[in-house]
């Protein structure tokens, strides 16, 4: 069993927002990776995760979501589940941050964001391309910009 404290797990910020690990993979046996995201960014490129599902449960703030070639508006309470292959992306909607418990099964996701953190994320974003391939590295095919 595992308890951990409001503001409790380990920390990692890259590309946008802020993620607290609630449960990862060393708990879970790989199943999931379980954060309070903390999305504070203006969006996410439109990208799909090749073996991976993703869900988002809205705890403050609002988004909008762009999911098979339509964009919904998502705040406290909403749930959005994302099944892996489909093309979505993110945008933060009001000036507030965005806090969603965000789950990511099964887990490995959070090796991405680790590398991003490692590497740099300055030096990621102004080569791109080396953003791209290490996101390919970790099953997410970047697609383009959020639509619209």
């Amino acid at each position: 069993m595992t308890l951990l404290g409001p503001a409790r797990g380990d920390r990692m910020t890259a590309l946008g927002s802020t993620y607290t690990t609630k449960a990862g993979a060393e708990v879970t046996g790989g199943a999931y990776w379980l954060v309070e995201e903390e999305f504070w960014g203006e969006t996410t490129p439109l990208h799909r995760h090749s073996s991976a599902e993703e869900a988002f449960y809205v705890l403050s703030g609002r988004v909008a979501a762009w999911l098979e070639e339509t964009e919904i508006e998502a705040g406290p309470g909403a749930f959005l589940l994302v099944p892996r292959g489909t093309p979505h992306a993110l945008r933060r909607l009001g000036d507030d941050p965005v806090r969603m418990l965000t789950v990511v099964s099964p887990a490995g996701m959070e090796g991405f964001f680790a590398a991003v953190e490692r590497i740099g994320e300055e030096s990621l974003l102004a080569e791109p391309e080396l953003l791209v391939s290490l996101a390919a590295e970790f099953g997410t095919e970047v697609l383009g910009e959020y639509p619209g």
